[in-house]
């Protein structure tokens, strides 16, 4: 037996409803809309380095969507090609790294959702990165693929919520509550709150990777990416190396968009693979953020923090442990 027969006989994430691209004319014509979705297998064999997956406008010869996992450096590019020029490469995701994702001599399984206003991907069941649309949904016309890459399988479907539970691998359900901390949750966590309320305080402790770019703590309607919930409270530490220094960014999600963006800049002690405290108080008035034993930011209500049931974190950090109060122990 081959080691693609084997790869393929131990993976369980096989769709029996996709249908094999002819790889000596890898195109294979799509019409998208807002619900498509793409779900494509393949396989990465023992010498790949890198090859891509692109949605293509025969018309013009643009390219929608190119992704681009380089396996020998360890991350995924996206980016599209627009009138004959690259546009600007998104590589850093805030979920996870290609290497985790992506093994040689494995299948994949990857979903691309087509949103109103981006793509969202999952690779082997785990939410990788959206794309926003630089290209009309509607012009696109292929999937192609070339580079290191055997066996794909594509096929379209429609979902109307993301992740879809029976594509996207369920994870054990978390749930933070007064009665004791979490401890050591996995990045991405998606947690379910209890009674949140005014007077509840989260904490979270954790560490800042090496070399961070960026993560975030929402405090969202619902544990779905789309329907896109209503986010309460968005706060975004971002990191950039040099002589630029740290700041974070708070704002909300209602009514279908983001509000006004808050910068907080200044004096903000975040130092690469140090440990930290973060503290979220929701007061009356808003948010109160807390790094260590300093105040970093403020953040008023714009949405009634009573409609947060989850809490998303995911980025360049390692957690600790996430703890809760409600304004009763916190009076003690």
């Amino acid at each position: 037996m081959s080691n693609r027969d084997t790869a393929l006989q131990n993976f369980i994430l096989f769709d029996e409803e996709t249908v094999s691209v002819n790889a000596s004319n890898p195109v294979s014509p799509i019409q998208l809309e807002p619900t498509s979705a793409i779900i494509a297998i393949g396989y990465v064999p023992n010498y790949a380095t890198r090859f891509a997956v692109n949605l293509t406008c025969h018309a013009t010869g643009n390219i929608a969507f190119h992704l681009n996992p380089r396996l020998d450096r360890g991350y995924i590019v996206r980016n599209s090609k627009i009138n004959g020029y690259w546009n600007e490469e998104e590589t850093c995701s805030p979920f996870t790294s290609c290497s985790g994702l992506l093994q040689r001599n494995s299948y994949f399984h990857l979903v691309i959702f087509c949103s109103y206003k981006e793509f969202y991907v999952s690779i082997n069941g785990k939410h990788f990165c959206t794309f926003a649309y630089r290209l009309p949904l509607e012009s696109i016309t292929n999937f192609e693929y070339d580079g290191d890459v055997e066996d794909i399988r594509i096929r379209l479907k429609r979902l109307y919520i993301y992740p879809d539970p029976k594509i996207i691998k369920s994870t054990l359900k978390l749930e933070l509550t007064d009665q004791g901390p979490l401890t050591k949750p996995k990045v991405p966590s998606t947690i379910f709150i209890q009674d949140f309320n005014h007077g509840t305080r989260i904490f979270i402790k954790g560490r800042l990777k090496l070399l961070p770019q960026s993560f975030y703590v929402n405090l969202q309607s619902s544990p779905l990416m789309y329907p896109h919930p209503d986010i309460a409270l968005h706060l975004n530490p971002r990191f950039y190396h040099g002589n630029r220094s740290p700041f974070v960014v708070m704002n909300c999600w209602k009514a279908g968009s983001w509000g006004h963006e808050e910068r907080h800049e200044g004096h903000l002690s975040w130092a690469p693979g140090r440990e930290f405290l973060l503290t979220i108080r929701c007061e009356y008035d808003g948010y109160i953020i807390w790094l260590n034993n300093k105040i970093i930011g403020e953040f008023k209500h714009r949405v009634d923090p009573t409609i947060v049931d989850t809490l998303l974190i995911t980025g360049d950090i390692v957690l600790y442990e996430l703890a809760l109060k409600n304004l009763e122990e916190a009076c003690e």
